[in-house]
């Protein structure tokens, strides 16, 4: 597969992204940013890829943006997540997260993500996370 120059495989992925990833992940300038190369086997009846990936991949790129933000090892969950789909992704595209923390609460938390192909952006979606137990 090839990845871009700097990314490195992302190793707590869990069984579930195991099914979708290998998911990629690189040092950025406002946390980590995470990649992931579109496959055919991503792909809808209209061989773009699955609304259902892209969301997965926002919400995973959140959480771990809001889990590097918070740094009291405290387990959070998504309580809300709002995507909107700008424009379609194909396979062969390198799809980058690019997110924003905006709090880390006790309780709550806030973050946006930008998911772009070649700078272009393709997916924002916004996550409230909750502390979770």
């Amino acid at each position: 597969m090839d990845v871009p120059s700097g990314f490195a495989p992302f190793e707590p992925q869990g069984p579930f992204l195991e099914h979708i990833g290998p998911i990629q992940v690189r040092d950025g300038e406002d946390g980590p940013v995470f990649g992931l190369r579109a496959e055919e086997r991503h792909t809808n009846h209209r061989g773009t890829i699955q609304g259902g990936l892209l969301s997965t991949f926002a919400d995973f790129a959140l959480g771990r943006a809001i889990e590097a933000g918070a740094e009291d090892g405290k387990d959070r969950a998504t309580v809300s997540l709002t995507v909107d789909f700008l424009r379609p992704a194909k396979p062969g595209d390198w799809i980058e997260s690019h997110t924003r923390v905006e709090r880390v609460g006790g309780t709550l938390s806030f973050a946006d993500v930008s998911l772009t192909v070649d700078d272009r952006e393709i997916v924002r979606a916004r996550a409230v996370w909750v502390v979770a137990g």
